[in-house]
């Protein structure tokens, strides 16, 4: 059996529980391709996993577990029902919760229909940095809330990978966009076409009144009832981080907000789902100057602990990359 290397956990715990060696390459199944990954980007359920805190973890397991959900790559193989794609395409993709992660690899089986063909115009880095954190913004604005054109969104946490997709995808739809962020960070989010900055440090977002039709809260650090009041009539908020007690009051907030209680306003938890059709969208936009990625920093995979003691920071602006090949 041939062998790579990769980046894969043995047991659950911090940094030290990872490690960089030989694993299998795997075979893509019937509707899999096989991808010789160029690079690949690290997302917070990496080291949620790594940790033992990932709420699907169940679905990644028996050990070892290769890593990531994130890559880009070239096609070297393809499954018997794969018609769409052929040996040879660049192509980028996110794998499903279900797909047993193992992008940071120099090879990873992913659905077929979880990827996308790379435009020659977008580098591996740029295109490995976007399906998670893209496709869980462009699906939260365009399906969960619908956000309309004129509607003023605040987004909390927008310079991390969510949010500076998200910035720009609410700005390409025409809202008012208010990046929630360190001082810092606040050139690069006006830069992404946030119209209003709020410092973290020095102002509440929470406190404000009426004054938001959406908030996307990209880190979890809010919640329905303490964004309510910032929240318009008909308000939503968003969160990206799955816990029992968003679950409850998602399914509780539908019902209040039939009966006009607590001003109609909306809790939503939104679950990315893989999708081409999305990623080509996305990659389009890039393709068009409305999008793009914002790399933080880039690591060789032989440091990915480095890479992910940086991640669970939370102090990178955009997105950190693991280097796979060339």
């Amino acid at each position: 059996m041939q062998s790579m290397k990769a980046a894969y956990i043995t047991r659950y715990g911090r940094t030290e529980v990872l490690n960089v060696g030989k694993q299998p390459v795997p075979a893509p199944k019937e509707d899999q391709v096989l991808i010789k990954v160029k690079a690949a980007s690290i997302n917070p359920r990496d080291w949620l996993l790594m940790r033992g805190i990932y709420p699907f973890k169940k679905l990644a397991e028996p050990f070892p577990i290769i890593l990531g959900s994130d890559m880009s790559g070239t096609i070297i193989s393809v499954g018997k029902n794969v018609t769409e794609l052929m040996v040879g395409d660049d192509v980028f993709g996110m794998q499903p919760i279900k797909g047993k992660f193992g992008a940071f690899a120099e090879f990873a089986a992913i659905q077929s229909s979880a990827v996308a063909l790379k435009p020659k115009e977008i580098d591996h880095s740029s295109a490995a940095a976007m399906p998670c954190a893209g496709m869980t913004s462009l699906q939260t604005l365009r399906d969960l809330v619908s956000l309309k054109k004129g509607e003023t969104i605040l987004i909390n946490g927008a310079s991390g990978g969510v949010g500076s997709y998200a910035v720009q995808i609410a700005r390409a739809y025409g809202a008012y966009v208010v990046a929630v962020c360190s001082a810092e960070n606040a050139n690069l989010c006006r830069s992404l076409g946030a119209d209003k900055t709020i410092d973290y440090r020095s102002e509440n977002f929470e406190q404000h009144q009426n004054q938001y039709d959406v908030v996307y809260d990209v880190i979890g650090r809010s919640s329905p009832a303490k964004a309510r009041c910032a929240l318009k009539k008909g308000g939503r908020y968003v969160s990206t981080v799955p816990s029992p007690m968003i679950m409850i009051q998602s399914i509780f907030s539908k019902i209040t907000s039939k009966f006009g209680l607590f001003k109609g306003q909306t809790a939503h938890l939104i679950l990315v789902k893989p999708k081409g059709a999305d990623l080509a969208v996305m990659a389009s936009m890039m393709q068009a100057g409305s999008l793009q990625s914002i790399i933080d920093s880039t690591f060789a995979l032989e440091d990915a602990p480095q890479a992910f003691e940086k991640s669970q920071s939370w102090r990178s602006k955009g997105k950190i990359i693991l280097k796979i090949s060339d």
